[in-house]
């Protein structure tokens, strides 16, 4: 009803996914984007540092309708510098060389496990490139296109959320 009436709402969910471990499964909130992602022009934002989030909660401040942010619980490293631009419906390519064998998206803490999961195979000479898509709805189809051509099709996600999300 509140995408009909053009309500102006932001919400934040906290301690979601299944990186909040020690709080156990009934703490797991993974359904948050099934949910959200269901409401007609909403907008769903996974940040995956301090500085994305930073920029997430700035633009669902100031987009007109209604956002959900997932912010996470676990310490994240830094991945972004501080004057970063991000845009709704955009996402980031954090990774990638001319020989990327796979496409590999993460967001938010699962963005972290991707990187690492780079490193480890770079070190074996596999080179992956990494994607933040930042913005689950709308997703920057464009980029993950373009991704998927240059690494042959091939895409994994990285999900911390139901299958419905």
């Amino acid at each position: 009803m509140g995408a009909i009436s053009q309500t102006e709402v932001n919400f934040v969910g906290s301690h979601a996914g299944c990186s909040i471990g020690e709080d156990g499964p009934s703490q797991m909130a993974l359904e948050d984007f099934a949910c959200f992602r269901t409401v007609p022009h909403a907008v769903c934002f996974y940040p995956s540092d301090a500085v994305s989030c930073e920029r997430a909660i700035e633009l669902a401040a100031n987009y007109r309708g209604i956002t959900f942010t997932r912010t996470s619980r676990p310490e994240t490293p830094v991945i972004y510098k501080k004057d970063e631009v991000f845009e709704i419906g955009k996402g980031k390519c954090v990774r990638s060389s001319d020989s990327d064998k796979v496409t590999v998206v993460g967001a938010g803490v699962t963005l972290q496990e991707a990187m690492i999961a780079a490193d480890a195979l770079q070190k074996d000479g596999i080179n992956i490139r990494v994607i933040d898509p930042f913005c689950l709805k709308p997703i920057d189809k464009e980029l993950l296109i373009a991704s998927a051509k240059e690494t042959n099709g091939k895409i994994i996600t990285v999900e911390d959320h139901y299958p419905e999300g």
